[in-house]
């Protein structure tokens, strides 16, 4: 269910999103994005759990990366992740998505 919600949001923000598809993933690094997960885990489970705050392991990092550069430019409004991703640039996040898709997804 959770996989659905996210792949119709997607579905969703993808025309507005000026990043092109095959470059989401550009420059990503996972060793980098395990460094950068920290603030992330303060609040999304790293274990997946999913307690009221999504779970973000194992998502599709295609996924990932789309959803947080639609909070980035605004087209998925939340005052936190707004925050968060106006700190972030494209390798970040590309780095961000590997990372966490690297992870077990909640079950």
């Amino acid at each position: 269910m959770r996989l659905f919600a996210v792949t119709v949001l997607v579905a969703g923000t993808l025309s507005t999103i000026p990043v092109q598809a095959e470059d989401l993933l550009a420059g990503a690094d996972i060793g980098y994005g395990e460094y950068l997960s920290g603030e992330c885990v303060t609040c999304h489970s790293q274990d997946g759990a999913d307690k009221g705050i999504p779970s973000i392991t194992g998502l599709d990092p295609e996924t990932f990366a789309t959803v947080m550069h639609a909070y980035k430019v605004g087209d998925i409004e939340h005052p936190v992740m707004k925050m968060v991703t106006s700190r972030l640039d494209a390798e970040q996040i590309a780095s961000l998505a590997v990372f966490f898709a690297s992870l077990p997804a909640a079950e």
